[in-house]
């Protein structure tokens, strides 16, 4: 007898190509770029690294401090455009907002050695991270804000030092000046405050419930700090001071003065870690 046929062997249907979302080759086109920038960037990342793991000397870092001030003071006070007017007054929001960075950079190496120094340590890790940070914080808090803050007193109280020495003329210079340093730490104080605890918790992801235990365990301590620091300072800042040269001044004051602010506003988040 004749064997039946084989069964007729079904040939496997092609398969079907997924769908290609219109976004896959703009993915794949822009991955060779991400990666060409990630290797061009690759030794800025290294020398970054190195610099983290590096033990930084006193004898380094206080320099290094002093030369950005004195960088900082030069921009200010002797830069010029080719039109012959100080940097500082041709562009005068830049310029305080890079010499608030400068600054507060420059106080917060030293804030970083110091308690080192105190303690003997010759030799400390720098946080670049924090360095980072502080210098945002300068930028509003040493560059711009003082910039509107003094425009705004000599636009309202026009500045003029007390030296007439006839009484009614007399009482009434000195009346203004005190006026001045009354309303410096009770709006530029609690702006500056407010301000630096709120970049810092923003910057460092703190709840909304850590942020208020900053204000309520710091705050009131904090101000009274600056009703005894500042108005040595703010007596000479409206008597003879000139405008254009106030947030530098103050921010050299201050550099200080904002390590000490810093240190109140990431006091509470250390003790709660």
């Amino acid at each position: 007898p004749t064997p039946p046929p084989p069964p007729p062997v079904s040939k496997p249907k092609p398969a079907t190509p997924a769908p290609t979302s219109p976004l896959k080759p703009a993915k794949a086109a822009g991955k060779p770029l991400g990666d060409a920038i990630q290797l061009a960037l690759r030794p800025l990342q290294n020398v970054a690294d190195k610099l983290k793991l590096r033990e930084y000397k006193e004898v380094e870092v206080y320099p290094l401090a002093s030369l950005l001030t004195v960088l900082d003071v030069s921009i200010v006070s002797f830069l010029r455009v080719s039109t012959g007017e100080l940097l500082v007054e041709r562009y005068p929001l830049t310029t305080n907002a890079i010499q608030g960075a400068i600054l507060v950079f420059a106080g917060d190496l030293v804030s970083q050695m110091f308690p080192k120094s105190r303690k003997g340590i010759k030799k400390t890790k720098l946080d670049f991270v924090r360095l980072m940070k502080a210098s945002v914080v300068g930028i509003v808090n040493v560059g711009l804000w003082p910039y509107y803050w003094y425009l705004m007193v000599d636009t309202f109280l026009p500045n003029q030092a007390p030296v007439d020495l006839r009484m009614p003329i007399w009482a009434f210079e000195w009346g203004m000046l005190g006026l001045k340093i009354v309303l410096d730490s009770v709006f530029n104080g609690v702006f500056s405050i407010v301000s630096s605890f709120s970049l810092w918790s923003l910057m460092d992801g703190d709840s909304v419930d850590l942020w208020k235990r900053k204000f309520t365990e710091s705050f009131l301590e904090t101000w009274l700090m600056d009703w005894k620091s500042w108005p040595f300072y703010n007596v000479l800042c409206f008597s003879v001071i000139p405008l254009r040269l106030r947030p530098m001044t103050s921010g050299i004051a201050s550099m200080l003065w904002n390590a000490y602010v810093s240190h109140q506003s990431q006091s509470v988040g250390n003790k709660q870690a």
